[in-house]
């Protein structure tokens, strides 16, 4: 349609479109938001929706009441939403329109509405920044309030921001056009993550009021802009934010960090189908409230470092399981609070319903039997017993505001009414006295005029025109007072006003609106009220989901008979009889095996584990990697006893997954995954490796394997390291260094009845290497057709027949010849610092020319 054939509607509908042209406009209409043209064309097609037309303008709508089903559905698919609302009640004399407004844009990132948020998670807004050697990054939660920001100057290859942006695992992320690109070349990224392109920052330093000066942030800056670029993000969105959040700076390095790798092949917090049921988070959580259930997933992705602070949650786990009756008491106390982050942070941006309020009231009521249960139970955690006493008295006096101010029930929507509560305003009570009972204040009134007057006959009236009115017969016109006002006169009888009628019947038929005005007048002093002890109110959040997690970690242990472990500052993982806590859960009571770990000691720095696929050599790493996260997240652990030493990073090459969207082959990307694991590991580091190097040719992968077991291995200290591998050749460094042992599965071969050779997995960890791989053997377990496998047991026997010829001795013995090699010694000794380029090229050469020989 050309613009000059806009009608006045169609041209505010473009008009506003085009300043918000990366957006859907839900553009509002009475009771519908429509969509026209292109916009009515692609949307009807996504949501389903009927396509018709308007003046010729193709356009689809959908009813406002059932908007946010809508907007979930388009938040799916990565669009961003904009809610364009009538904002006058006056119609423009020359549009015969009324103003409309985009009131709020909705992306991924930014959503507060309890009806568009899961509440066992969080919705992060992540904003990245790409320096010379490194990055700087925001996150923000609008929902709960929580906001911290944090750099890293020597991060070229990104891995720790890939690290930081897992355990986060992001709604939106936004970055200028450069940034982006780097993200999507170098990292993982999720699917179904929106990536909004933004300006680079332009160098604006204008902090907010509440903010820390500018001086406060140091060598930060670059983290600073990244928390800037989120506030103006947000200021098209909702400007309201503004208001509330203030960054911090969080060091990453005081937790434990995992990688990428590790979050989704140990199944943290969502399973390998993508799903948060059978993760290790869904499997710990028996939280009674939100916020706990958010707490608990923190803590699972982001363990502790200090002994101290781990021992800290110990304690109060330990307290919950030594006094089941604590437990007991203060789970029936949580089953009453609500999400009161969320509805904290809705108060102070000004968009809480009165919903929101009474769940806030209901929460705020447990607070004097919350305090009770501390004074009986507080030794089971001294520090919340003390935070909780020290925010108590506001607590109270909030709970009483709401108590009396927020009816028992409220409606959705204020405007619907009866939000306060009878009894709190003398004068909204007078309202809506009047409103209920009209005709018996008119009635009143009448009946105190004729005693006043004397006038027997006097009787109040009502018509369009003049409203009401006190009518008096002609036989009494002469006691009328003075005070009444002539309005009419009749054959019969005159009608007159006083102030005071004029007064009641303006209360009257204004009592509707004014009920409205003071009910949201009044509830706006209540939020405000609640805003300005805001940080109260998320002190009391955080004990809640604090205790509450305790309460869950307890239940987990005693349920599985989990025990306390010792968490010190030494360099050893110790434990007996761990157990895989998923794997433990999807079989029948006590039938899974557990084993033995004893590694970071002088004695052992390397595990090499041998043994069939299916025998358990997986589950043995993951398990490891759990009871270690398990333990300095505070829990207690599927062990029977268990001594480990703070770990500071967890990193994995499990299972073999292309990025071939990036252009990368399998054996690519686990070369990249182990080349940033060697690149970043330290000597506090757990290191798990499943099978590295099987993505190339055999004596390929030999070789890689055995580079890296060496490159690895230190003759003290050094990262902790589980090896699970095929290559049997990788046995004899165990020969070769001192704190390198072998370890393989216990797998038992036996006859049947029918005399076939079978195979019994026995799924323990024992030392000593593994003799044999079984792989025939579990092909056939997996299904394989009995040609295929009786064929490949005959090609077997004759290449092991073949072993005493002198090719295969010299295959055999190739890559033990090459690590044992003098060529290698002479490179480790030499001293390349005093070595001049020509003499370096001429050793090159030497070497090659050996190695060929």
């Amino acid at each position: 349609m050309q613009k000059t054939a806009l009608t006045p509607l169609m041209k505010q509908y473009f008009d506003t479109r085009a300043k918000y042209p990366d957006i859907v406009l839900f553009f509002r209409l009475g009771d519908f938001y429509e969509m026209f043209d292109d916009q009515a064309r692609e949307i009807s097609a996504l949501l389903g929706l009927t396509l018709t037309a308007r003046n010729g303008m193709p356009m689809c709508g959908i009813p406002y009441h059932a908007a946010n089903n809508y907007i979930v559905r388009l938040l799916n698919a990565g669009k961003k939403i904009g809610i364009c609302e009538q904002t006058s009640t006056v119609m423009d004399k020359n549009t015969k329109l009324f103003e409309r407004k985009v009131i709020r844009v909705i992306t991924p990132g930014t959503l507060m509405e309890d009806t568009l948020l899961d509440a066992n998670q969080s919705n992060y807004l992540v904003s990245v920044m790409s320096l010379p050697a490194g990055w700087a990054m925001a996150c923000v939660e609008v929902s709960t309030g929580e906001f911290w920001i944090n750099q890293n100057d020597k991060d070229i290859s990104l891995t720790n921001l890939a690290a930081a942006l897992a355990a986060v695992n992001p709604s939106e992320i936004i970055a200028d056009k450069d940034t982006l690109l780097q993200l999507k070349t170098k990292i993982v990224l999720p699917a179904n993550l929106t990536l909004t392109e933004q300006p680079a920052f332009d160098g604006n330093y204008t902090l907010p009021e509440n903010w820390p000066a500018l001086s406060a942030w140091g060598s930060k800056r670059s983290a600073l802009a990244c928390a800037l670029l989120i506030m103006r993000y947000l200021n098209v969105t909702e400007p309201s934010f503004k208001r509330v959040l203030v960054p911090s700076y969080r060091e990453l390095k005081n937790c434990l960090q995992i990688d990428e790798n590790a979050v989704a092949s140990l199944e943290l917090v969502k399973s390998q189908e993508g799903n948060r049921k059978g993760s290790l988070w869904a499997l710990l959580d028996k939280t009674k409230t939100a916020v706990g259930s958010r707490k608990l997933k923190e803590w699972i992705l982001h363990p502790l470092m200090d002994p101290a602070d781990i021992a800290v949650r110990q304690n109060a786990v330990e307290g919950f399981v030594n006094n089941q009756s604590a437990l007991a008491d203060l789970s029936a106390l949580l089953e009453n609070i609500s999400d009161i982050e969320r509805i904290m942070t809705r108060t102070a941006t000004g968009t809480a319903s009165p919903r929101d309020m009474s769940g806030l009231r209901n929460s705020l009521l447990s607070v004097d039997p919350i305090a009770r249960w501390f004074e009986q139970y507080g030794h089971v955690s001294p520090y919340l017993a003390a935070s909780f006493k020290e925010h108590l008295p506001v607590l109270r006096d909030m709970a009483r505001v709401l108590y009396d101010a927020i009816s028992e029930n409220p409606p959705l929507k204020i405007s619907d009414g009866h939000v306060i509560r009878q009894g709190y305003n003398a004068g909204l009570d007078e309202l809506r006295l009047l409103k209920a009972n009209s005709n018996k204040c008119m009635e009143d009134i009448c009946a105190r005029e004729r005693e006043k007057t004397g006038i027997t006959t006097l009787k109040v009236g009502y018509t369009s025109v003049f409203g009401y009115y006190f009518e008096v017969t002609k036989s009494h016109i002469a006691k009328v007072p003075y005070n009444y006002v002539r309005k009419q006169t009749l054959v019969n009888a005159e009608r007159f006003i006083t102030e005071e009628l004029k007064q009641l019947e303006d209360k009257i038929l204004n009592a509707e609106q004014k009920i409205i005005r003071l009910e949201s007048s009044l509830f706006d002093e209540v939020r405000k009220t609640l805003a300005a002890q805001i940080n109260h109110l998320k002190a009391f959040a955080q004990i809640v989901a604090e205790l509450d997690v305790y309460m869950s970690l307890a239940l987990d242990a005693m349920k599985g008979n989990w025990t306390k472990p010792e968490v010190n500052n030494g360099t050893e993982l110790y434990y007996e009889n761990g157990r895989h806590p998923l794997v433990e859960d999807t079989l029948p009571a006590g039938s899974f095996v557990p084993n033995n770990l004893d590694i970071g000691s002088q004695q052992i720095q390397i595990m090499l584990i041998t043994g069939p696929n299916m025998g358990g050599k997986s589950v043995f790493l993951k398990q490891t990697a759990i009871i270690t996260i398990l333990a300095q997240m505070g829990s207690f652990v599927p062990a029977s006893a268990a001594r480990l030493g703070v770990v500071d990073k967890i990193m994995t090459r499990i299972g073999a997954h292309d990025a071939l969207g990036r252009g990368n082959s399998t054996f690519m990307v686990e070369m990249n995954e182990t080349s940033h694991i060697l690149a970043s590991m330290t000597p506090r580091s757990l290191i798990l490796l499943d099978e590295v190097g099987r993505g190339t040719s055999t004596f390929d992968g030999i070789s890689i394997a055995w580079g890296i077991v060496e490159y690895l291995y230190k003759p003290h200290g050094g990262p902790k390291v589980l090896f699970a591998t095929h290559y049997f050749e990788l046995v004899d460094l165990e020969n070769k260094y001192a704190r390198v042992r072998n370890y393989h599965v216990e797998a038992k071969e036996y006859q049947d009845a029918s005399g076939e050779s079978k195979l019994a997995f026995l799924y323990q960890i024992l030392p000593g290497a593994a003799d044999r791989s079984y792989g025939i053997h579990v092909a056939e377990i997996a299904g394989l057709p009995a040609a295929c496998t009786l064929r490949a047991k005959k090609v077997l026997k004759d290449l092991e027949a073949k072993k005493g010829s002198k090719i295969s001795a010299k295959e055999q013995d190739m890559v033990k010849d090459l690590f044992s090699s003098p060529i290698v010694e002479e490179i480790k000794l030499a001293d390349t610092d005093q070595l001049t380029p020509m003499a370096a090229l001429q050793l090159i050469c030497e070497w090659k020319k050996r190695i060929n020989e």
